[in-house]
């Protein structure tokens, strides 16, 4: 299998998109409700520079596979990070929900 720079670069941002949005939503979370004001300002910030990696990773793959790759890893690591970081606790259905937007992402990417 061959992979040329110009099938991996879209990813790299892809991935980027992904690690800043993580990242946005958690200092989001830790900014209580926008009180604790640089943890908000940073978290604002990432989610935007997720947007900005995104439009990056969209000039070199398609809009609905990454959107919807973008949308899928970001819903399910923040479930993750929600349950390890604070706690949160994800109800059977709500690890069924996972499971269907997992499926629903490769799915589209096969398809």
């Amino acid at each position: 299998m061959n992979v040329s720079l110009v099938q991996v670069v879209p990813l790299l941002w892809l991935l980027a998109a992904v690690v800043l949005e993580l990242s946005g939503t958690y200092l989001l979370k830790l900014s209580n409700g926008m009180t604790r004001r640089l943890a908000g300002a940073g978290g604002v910030l990432l989610v935007m520079a997720a947007f900005g990696a995104l439009a990056q990773a969209i000039k070199g793959m398609e809009l609905s596979v990454a959107y919807a790759v973008w949308g899928g890893a970001g819903l399910v690591a923040t479930a993750v990070i929600g349950a390890l970081a604070f706690g949160q606790r994800i109800a059977p259905a709500g690890w069924a929900d996972i499971v269907l937007v997992v499926s629903g992402v490769v799915a589209l990417k096969l398809l």
